[in-house]
């Protein structure tokens, strides 16, 4: 029964990895069928090791216990969708939008509290298929093996597509994988459509690879106590070794980041590489000198990589600066409507609906269809309500302080909180920007590595079980 356990957990762990590699294929998963399909897939995967508990009578690797604000707070966003899209709520908290409508048709609206049901279903599905990947990546990385493979899996997989994405963009600029690209031809966008977005991936990936690098070092470095020529020649042989094939994979990644000419994107992703080194030189005062060495040697990568491919983020910048007017006033106007609808909101998803009725002249050219706020955070509030908006941010804010907890608090096996935390830190400054975190493929990795580092946030002599 323990084999068997064993060998459904192991093939459980490579269709998760087979899912993460799949998801940035076709254009992020930002496509209508690539949602159900990850819906489908993912959630089979869920189904299965759930009917193998149920079956063997095993309990969950972490219970959901350990967890039970975000679980709360993830519980309190589908009973808040589903009560948003049924037409039984009370008149008053539906929509006017419904009575106008029935006015205009002459007929009787049932009405609901989302102004379109339908998109809020389909918001619902995504959230439902991103916390389906957290719950998988949280019971299957107690294991600290696993939970180091996902984030070296995550790594090679951004190496793939960054591989892809530089390849293309100085051989094939006009193409997106076999179809003709059309917005971004000079910059590196690798499968997906939006600069912005493929920037954000990468820096996932970047975070995965250099979490790698210092991990390794820390594993294999001498001791802080050790004489300079030793800790010198200790790196050399690190870095000839696994050490170097982390560093090349960071240096990949960061050549096809730097050349997505992102701002939002170079921004957060800069600032996640400090906050890693940050950490991992905090860490190393009292553990091993050669974190501090290896992250050394990946911020001369960076710099390297800012000299040889930084002429497009550069020229960008020059022309247009780090602010976009439009967007200011679209955070204007999104803020707007959510103090039209602060406790319930309009329904999950529903931007694109609800953004047309607070457009003013502020925003700019009245041809431009505007279908996202370029802020996640707004976009969330408008859509959830505030209550239940602040709700669900505590509960990541919760998830990633015992990821960060643990960069310190682990003897050994940090890699996975350490992504986990510094992935945290990039989606979390970008969905300032932009809207990266509602691309599939951005948010169904980023909830990977969360996954395994909540779950290497408890020391192995713990039962997470209970």
């Amino acid at each position: 029964m323990i084999a068997g356990n064993a060998r459904i957990d192991r093939l459980l762990f490579w269709a998760l990895i087979v899912g993460l590699t799949w998801a940035p294929f076709w254009q992020g998963s930002n496509r209508e069928w690539t949602w159900g399909v990850n819906a489908i897939y993912f959630g089979l995967l869920i189904l299965i090791y759930e009917a193998r508990c149920l079956v063997t009578h095993r309990s969950h690797a972490v219970s959901s216990r350990r967890i039970w604000f975000p679980a709360v707070a993830a519980s309190g966003v589908f009973l808040l969708c589903l009560i948003q899209i049924i037409p039984w709520t009370p008149a008053q908290w539906r929509h006017p939008i419904w009575g106008r409508a029935s006015g205009i048709l002459g007929r009787d609206l049932a009405g609901a509290i989302s102004v379109s049901p339908d998109e809020t279903i389909l918001a619902l599905l995504r959230f439902l298929t991103v916390c389906a990947v957290f719950w998988l990546s949280l019971q299957l990385s107690r294991s600290s093996a696993r939970a180091g493979a996902i984030v070296r899996a995550i790594a090679i997989i951004g190496c793939v597509y960054a591989i892809y994405g530089v390849g293309s963009f100085f051989l094939f600029p006009d193409a997106l994988l076999w179809d003709k690209k059309v917005f971004y031809s000079e910059s590196v966008t690798s499968t997906f459509v939006n600069r912005n977005s493929y920037a954000t991936y990468a820096a996932l990936g970047l975070a995965a690879a250099a979490s790698a690098v210092a991990d390794h070092y820390a594993m294999h470095g001498d001791p802080i106590r050790a004489n300079w020529l030793r800790r010198l020649l200790s790196l050399v042989s690190l870095t000839i070794g696994k050490g170097g094939l982390w560093i090349g994979c960071a240096f990949v990644i960061g050549s096809a980041f730097v050349l997505t000419g992102s701002r939002g994107g170079t921004l957060s992703g800069l600032v996640g590489c400090a906050a890693l080194i940050a950490f991992a030189s905090v860490r190393s005062r009292t553990e091993v000198a050669g974190v501090a060495l290896g992250v050394s040697a990946g911020s001369v990568v960076m710099g390297g990589v800012l000299l040889w491919f930084g002429e497009t983020l550069a020229s960008r910048i020059g022309n247009s600066g780090l602010s976009s007017d439009d967007r200011l006033a679209v955070y204007a106007a999104t803020w707007r409507s959510i103090l039209d609808a602060p406790l319930l909101g309009f329904g999950d998803g529903t931007f694109a609906d609800v953004f047309p009725m607070y457009r003013d002249a502020l925003v700019g050219d009245p041809g431009v269809f505007w279908d996202k706020a370029h802020n996640s955070y707004l976009e969330l509030a408008q859509g959830l309500g505030l209550p239940m908006s602040f709700v669900l941010l505590a509960g990541i804010v919760v998830l990633t302080a015992s990821c960060v907890r643990a960069i310190f608090s682990r003897r050994d096996d940090f890699i996975a909180p350490l992504a986990a935390s510094v992935a945290t830190i990039i989606v979390a400054l970008h969905s300032m920007f932009d809207f990266s975190m509602q691309i599939q493929a951005v948010a169904v990795t980023w909830a990977a590595l969360l996954g395994a580092g909540v779950a290497q946030s408890w020391s192995s002599r713990i039962d997470t079980s209970t």
